[in-house]
């Protein structure tokens, strides 16, 4: 499941506010109107702010992904990476030292994110 996370500090507000493991955007957007308005007497995010927000909501969760899930038998599988990014990485190294590929084909990298599974 897609977790959600905001840290005021990433638009440049020094309060220390953040939030994690929100289940939706909009559960953590509906908590930042609270802080808002309880930290920053602000009775509405105006929406430039709104919009700054928004470009830095991280999403998280941990990512996992097994070969088998694209119909390769090699039993290779990476569990919990802190990011997609890390995961594919991960990945390319593997692709190239067990299976001799020096990129990943972008029919099969489609492939593989489409069955990246995020908890």
């Amino acid at each position: 499941m897609m977790k959600y996370n905001f840290r005021c500090e990433d638009i440049g507000m020094s309060c220390g506010y953040e939030i994690r493991g929100a289940s939706t955007e909009e559960e953590l957007l509906e908590e930042l109107k609270i802080h808002a308005k309880m930290s920053h007497n602000l009775n509405s995010i105006p929406p430039d702010v709104l919009e700054k927000i928004k470009r830095n909501i991280k999403k998280g969760g941990k990512y996992s992904f097994s070969c088998a899930d694209v119909g390769m038998k090699c039993g290779f599988e990476i569990i919990n990476a802190d990011s997609e990014e890390e995961l594919l990485n991960e990945l390319a190294i593997h692709a190239k030292l067990s299976h001799n590929m020096t990129t990943i084909p972008q029919d099969t990298l489609n492939a593989i994110k489409s069955k990246i599974k995020v908890m």
